[in-house]
């Protein structure tokens, strides 16, 4: 049987984490466009941990789901998939700014 409790948590988890990786990685622009290019990439590895955690969290949910044979969507799950997934573009656009900072 699924569990919506769980559910919601893991999808705050995946939320949270999505936010601070998009945090650190508007973080890690900022400081590129400063030149200070070793701050930006610790940035960005930091942002790249929390983006993992988010990453886990939505994995747990997605395996619980197959495990139950039960698909259950919530609308706050599909906001934290849309966090995570907009994270992953921010850092790969970002990462991509970065360079052409560091090649002025």
């Amino acid at each position: 049987m699924v569990n919506i409790e769980k559910i919601s948590e893991t999808a705050m988890t995946v939320i949270t984490y999505s936010g601070m990786a998009k945090s650190c990685y508007m973080e890690a622009l900022s400081l590129a466009k400063q030149k200070k290019f070793a701050q930006a990439e610790e940035k960005m590895e930091e942002g790249s941990t929390h983006f993992v955690e988010a990453h886990h969290g939505h994995m747990d949910v997605l395996q619980e789901e197959m495990s139950t044979e039960e698909p259950q969507i919530s609308l706050l799950m599909t906001h934290a998939e849309d966090q995570l997934m907009g994270a992953e573009m921010l850092k790969t656009v970002i990462s991509e700014l970065i360079e052409l900072y560091k090649e002025r």
